[in-house]
């Protein structure tokens, strides 16, 4: 799938706050996700947000990607930003 360079912005309902994906696309594909979970729980959410942002900047895609065991919700709400930056890059 070939992608639009560009910086994608796009934020879903976590826990307790919105959680912002920034998604960096270059050569038409994933270069850099950044996410933006200051308002969840550090030591869950703000986990969750580090390992998924370099999974998915891994990966590309959220695809056999996994919610981080106890930060299901931020999880998803990334999962869902990903994808919607995803959709714009497309």
């Amino acid at each position: 799938e070939n992608l639009t360079d560009g910086t994608y912005t796009s934020s879903a309902k976590g826990c307790l706050s919105d959680v912002e994906v920034t998604v960096t696309v270059s050569g038409g594909k994933v270069s850099e996700v950044a996410i933006d979970a200051s308002g969840e729980t550090p030591e869950l959410g703000g986990k969750a947000a580090e390992t998924l942002a370099a999974q998915l900047t891994q990966t590309g895609s959220t695809a056999g990607v996994d919610a981080i065991t106890g930060s299901t919700m931020t999880s998803e709400a990334i999962f869902t930003a990903m994808d919607a930056c995803l959709a714009q890059a497309q």
